[in-house]
């Protein structure tokens, strides 16, 4: 590696690094849901050693995340020789799929029909169930939901019908400013690491693999956060945008297979 791509190398990971505190076994679990989505892929203990370093994580904070994620029922571990072998369980593949379709697609698809719940005054409602199930608060007492209302909804008003637009005042009540500030951040990381791109650097695979682990990870650190239909139903909609550019460098990063990165960690 020349100095040159050394320093770009660097200046993306610095960039990237900078969307937001991450915690060791999350960026673990980007790694694993970006490389190994199949049951049968498997990252060794060298290959994740590299990775992380790359990134910057000491080799005891990886060591402490995946025995995290092991008592967590994430990832479950196989001894090769001397070598461990990590894999995403049966419970994370299940996340891993679940959460796939909004990382990684390039457009949300927006349900034709919703529903509006009104509370009583005098009622007691479980705002994080209601998140849970992807409502998002719009007054005190009224949340929109799409799709099929909830079923422990009785004691609701529940209005139901088509969105042809939204008022104004509706649009900046879903928009969350943190939210907002979140998407336009990385939407700022994410340029600088195109224009690095653009200027010639060509990363290794190695490098390809970690580039993508950071983009992935500040962007589903971002969309899970948020119901699907929160920022989707906004005319300007810095989340469409965001998604669109973190869509076009994955397309342009091409995923590296495991053993072509085993192959350069051995």
């Amino acid at each position: 590696m020349t100095d040159v791509s050394q320093q770009s190398f660097e200046h993306i990971v610095q960039e990237l690094t900078g969307c937001g505190s991450s915690r060791t076994w999350s960026i673990l679990v980007t790694i694993f849901g970006d490389l190994a989505q199949s049951p049968n892929d498997e990252i060794s203990g060298p290959l994740l050693s590299t990775l992380t370093q790359m990134i910057g994580i000491k080799p005891q904070a990886m060591r402490v995340a995946l025995h995290r994620l092991r008592r967590d029922g994430w990832i479950m571990t196989e001894k090769s020789g001397r070598t461990s072998k990590y894999r995403l369980s049966e419970f994370g593949l299940s996340q891993s799929k679940i959460a796939s379709p909004h990382i990684y697609g390039r457009t949300v698809k927006v349900p034709e029909r919703w529903h509006i719940l009104v509370a009583t005054p005098e009622m007691v409602v479980d705002e994080r169930n209601l998140v849970i199930h992807g409502y998002r608060k719009l007054i005190s007492g009224v949340y929109i939901g799409s799709g099929a209302t909830l079923q422990d909804a009785d004691d609701f008003l529940v209005i139901e019908g088509k969105l042809a637009s939204l008022p104004k005042w509706l649009q900046t009540s879903i928009a969350d400013t943190a939210s907002i500030e979140g998407y336009s951040k990385l939407m700022r990381i994410l340029e600088v690491v195109k224009q690095v791109l653009n200027a010639g650097y060509v990363p290794t695979i190695t490098e390809t693999a970690v580039i993508r682990t950071l983009i992935v990870h500040g962007w589903r650190r971002i969309v899970l956060r948020q119901p699907d239909l929160s920022l989707e139903l906004v005319s300007e909609n810095p989340s469409a945008w965001c998604r669109e550019a973190v869509w076009q460098l994955l397309e342009r990063l091409e995923r590296p297979t495991i053993a072509a990165l085993e192959a350069t960690a051995n």
